[in-house]
């Protein structure tokens, strides 16, 4: 037998490429995907090779459907979690409680039919007596409703503190902190357990748009400016101002971008649940309703923009300047001294509360004012809410300060005897704890995380920056 007798039939069949194809000596194997040939061990025939490929895509789609379904339902339940807690400081940061020294509650006999058109002409000298607006009040304007709340002037004619003049679907003055504000909601008679996550499905939709946002937001801009990647900490870097900017810049535009969730959210929290008198049914209704009344440009362009902008500037300004400044500045290593690392962090982040707090609440205090001449229904709320609107962030802060301050505590008694106040400190005059509401809670995760990080040691979490 001859020698090309031995020769055995080749196992497969190869598909060549085209004589017309150029081949890079360094990719000798590559074959352009228009291309009707491929080097294949398939032989001639590519429908088997064409098939893989397609189950192959089709098992990375339910793959990354599965992952995607399975960081959904986590991230639900995380944010089910702590809403309860931000439920009840929201409501804590909305709620107007005045000073009766310096805004007195006006009886109904006061400013009833017994007054006269000179006897107001009169009043309107002592400014110091009544809440007025900077503005002239328009008694058409959404901020006035013709309720017993108030007269056709704006004048606040209800008592908080007493109970015979208080809705019954308003809670009492919450003045104790956010665990009694969650006693308080679940034995409302209109509110109760379920009330605790009011807004949940709003606050997991914001979560979850600026998870996948932000990142890929400022992944974009790091390629697009030719920075270092944004997953290595920013401790690394040699020069941290352009990757700073990038991260900044993506936190405002997806912040602002999302933020009518977060006016849903607070809305959706703040009202009440008596079927007779809520306003919204839900997220997307509290979305349809706002269109509707207020216009397509009140979802960005409003007296919300500015806060937000602000907000969303310098929360995650603050935030990821806390580790630099304790690395660059204070030369603290947390291999080195993880207890004066911890111990710095702290004191950090209870500054960047003392800066963030009263943002939140002038922001969220804006977010309930409902700025349209037909609503369709009042908006009713829990807590009593300021009738005269804010103008903007400093006059809702010098407000809050001047017209809040709690210099007597209410007191409930048992019975029906009538509410009795007691005289508290000097400070307590100026509302300024009324910038402050949900601090103690912050605080006290902060020095949890501190005690955790003085025992185990803070290298772990020094690698997450």
């Amino acid at each position: 037998m001859t020698s090309e007798s031995n020769e055995q039939p080749p196992k497969y069949t190869y598909t060549p490429f085209p004589q017309t194809t150029t081949v890079h000596p360094l990719r000798p194997y590559y074959v352009p995907q228009d291309m009707d040939h491929y080097y294949t061990p398939f032989g001639n025939n590519t429908t088997n090779s064409t098939e893989v490929q397609n189950d192959m895509t089709d098992l990375d789609s339910q793959s990354l459907l599965k992952d995607l379904a399975s960081l959904g339902f986590i991230k639900y339940v995380g944010v089910g979690f702590s809403h309860p807690f931000e439920a009840a400081k929201t409501l804590l940061q909305v709620q107007y409680l005045p000073n009766e020294d310096i805004v007195p509650m006006v009886a109904e006999n006061t400013h009833g039919n017994n007054g006269s058109e000179e006897d107001l002409d009169d009043d309107d000298d002592d400014d110091e007596l009544y809440v007025r607006s900077s503005q002239p009040l328009d008694p058409d304007a959404p901020g006035f409703r013709k309720t017993k709340s108030s007269d056709s002037q704006g004048y606040l004619t209800t008592n908080i503190y007493d109970a015979s003049t208080r809705p019954h679907y308003m809670l009492p003055p919450l003045e104790n902190g956010v665990w009694s504000t969650l006693g308080a909601l679940r034995s409302h008679n209109s509110e109760g357990f379920s009330s605790l996550w009011k807004g949940h499905f709003a606050s997991w939709l914001y979560d979850m748009g600026h998870l996948f946002l932000q990142p890929t937001l400022e992944g974009a801009l790091n390629d697009a400016f030719d920075l270092y990647d944004d997953t290595i900490p920013l401790i690394y870097l040699d020069r941290v101002g352009p990757n700073i900017a990038t991260l900044v810049t993506s936190h405002l535009v997806v912040g602002v971008l999302l933020s009518p969730l977060e006016v849903i959210q607070t809305r959706l929290i703040v009202q009440t649940s008596s079927p007779n008198n809520k306003k919204y049914n839900g997220t997307f209704d509290c979305l349809r309703k706002m269109i509707k009344e207020e216009g397509y440009s009140s979802l960005y362009w409003s007296h919300n923009l500015l806060p937000s902008i602000i907000y969303h500037t310098i929360s995650p300004l603050l935030e990821c300047t806390v580790p630099l400044i304790i690395d660059r500045i204070f030369h603290i290593s947390p291999v080195d001294s993880p207890f004066l690392y911890g111990l710095a962090q702290l004191g950090l982040n209870t500054l960047q509360l003392l800066i963030i707090l009263p943002l939140e609440t002038v922001r969220k205090r804006l977010q309930c004012q409902i700025r349209s001449r037909t609503p369709d229904k009042p908006f009713e709320t829990i807590v009593q809410t300021r009738k005269a609107p804010y103008v903007g962030i400093l006059d809702a802060i010098y407000r809050i300060i001047i017209e809040e301050g709690i210099s007597q505590k209410y007191i409930p008694t048992r019975g029906n005897v009538q509410k009795r106040r007691r005289q508290r400190g000097l400070l307590d005059n100026y509302g300024i704890k009324g910038l402050y509401h949900g601090f103690y809670i912050h605080f006290t995760t902060n020095v949890t995380t501190f005690l955790f990080q003085a025992v185990n040691g803070v290298e772990d979490e020094f690698e997450n920056y």
